[in-house]
């Protein structure tokens, strides 16, 4: 019974089903998906590598940041601790020593993407894929430009704007730190000399400006070669009507003389006065560094003329790594897979020292300021230019 089922079921198989004429389908009702599908292949392979250059620029950003904020805090926390600033400090100037630094470690962001990209590209045989379909390597241009266009316009508004008001705070920061007064920039368990070098203080505990202290230390050196060093259990800060701040010690003991003799002098007391010395209040400086770039366009100095030299080649700067990191990515098997690498390192650090040089020509008056740094640039396209003709096609 069950073979002649079978038997029964097979003529249905076999009949050929009939021909259905294919209906064009309307653009509107097209799903994503399809019209996903009939892209051409080389924008589907565009695509992904931009989202791998977005996904590898966000991670070499957070890596170069993380070494400027590690050596800069470190710079900044041995300054805190020797005395020089006060703990308070670090966190704020750090920001304005890291935006000072964004533009720089951008540029470098997207030179180190670009090619680490394109390397792993030729090191997978993803390269011979695209040479095989009949794409050309300035194809890689457009992509590369998409991606790099945009940060370069973040460079360009962080280089010149952001980033002189960030140095030109940072300035105005550290000078009204140096122009303290001597117990301002006192820290516990620390021995500070004061702004003229005839004093040093130390106190084992201090609550603040206006706060009291324990176990206060001053030695004191006169004119006439007399020394004085003053103890005292506790102590105050007081501020007089007129501006003048006091240093009120109280149950301490003061020793007077010379050195090297005996005839020291031991006074004790309730309640001594000490006057505080402050140093004379001035405006903080502004150099090109720090002035806006509507100022540097106006100025007829070499040295502002310089400084907006650097700033415009920022951004310029971006764009021609980017393009250079495309020729500069081919990996040659014979050779090794880091000699490429080796080689954009070392024109990456010939062009930013030849950028720094041009600056420095111009802000010395040895180049003209309408010619600038713009033979720089011209002399890295043409290496740019020249690397694509020889990497034109793929080499075995």
């Amino acid at each position: 019974m069950a073979v002649a089922r079978i038997r029964k079921i097979l003529p249905i198989f076999r009949t050929r089903p009939a021909k259905v004429k294919a209906q064009p389908v309307p653009a509107h009702s097209a799903s994503p998906s399809l019209l996903r599908s009939c892209l051409p292949s080389e924008r589907l392979f565009e695509r992904a590598m931009l989202r791998e250059f977005g996904v590898m620029s966000a991670g070499v950003f957070v890596v170069l940041l993380s070494i400027m904020i590690v050596t800069s805090g470190a710079k900044l926390l041995g300054l805190a601790a020797s005395g020089g600033i006060v703990s308070e400090a670090v966190a704020a100037l750090l920001g304005f020593t890291l935006l000072g630094l964004v533009p720089w470690l951008l540029s470098m962001t997207v030179f180190i993407t670009v090619l680490w990209s394109l390397t792993r590209a030729w090191r997978d045989h993803e390269m011979a894929i695209w040479f095989a379909a009949g794409q050309p390597l300035t194809a890689w241009i457009r992509p590369v430009l998409t991606f790099a266009i945009p940060l370069a316009l973040v460079v360009a508004m962080l280089s010149l704007g952001l980033s002189p008001w960030a140095k030109q705070k940072s300035r105005e920061y550290r000078e009204q730190l140096a122009t303290r007064d001597d117990m301002s920039a006192l820290a516990p368990g620390l021995f500070k000399e004061s702004s003229l070098s005839d004093r040093v203080y130390f106190i084992e505990n201090f609550s603040g400006v206006a706060g009291a202290a324990r176990n206060i230390f001053v030695q004191s050196t006169a004119r006439d070669g007399t020394h004085s060093v003053t103890v005292a259990a506790q102590g105050y800060l007081r501020s007089l009507p007129d501006g003048e701040r006091i240093l009120v010690m109280q149950n301490g003991r003061r020793y007077e003389g010379m050195l090297g003799q005996p005839n020291y002098r031991i006074v004790e007391f309730n309640e001594a006065r000490i006057r505080v010395q402050e140093p004379d209040r001035r405006e903080a400086t502004t150099t090109s560094e720090t002035q806006s770039t509507l100022a540097l366009w106006h100025s007829d100095n070499p040295e502002d003329k310089g400084e907006l030299a650097r700033r415009i080649a920022s951004p310029i700067s971006t764009l021609l790594l980017a393009l250079l990191a495309i020729p500069l990515a081919y990996v040659n098997p014979r050779v090794g897979r880091g000699f490429n690498l080796i080689v954009a390192v070392l024109l990456f650090s010939i062009y930013l020292n030849l950028v720094n040089i041009a600056q420095s020509w111009i802000a010395a008056g040895k180049l003209p300021s309408l010619i600038g740094i713009w033979p720089v640039h011209l002399a890295m396209a043409a290496i740019a230019w020249g690397l694509f003709r020889w990497r034109a096609k793929p080499r075995s």
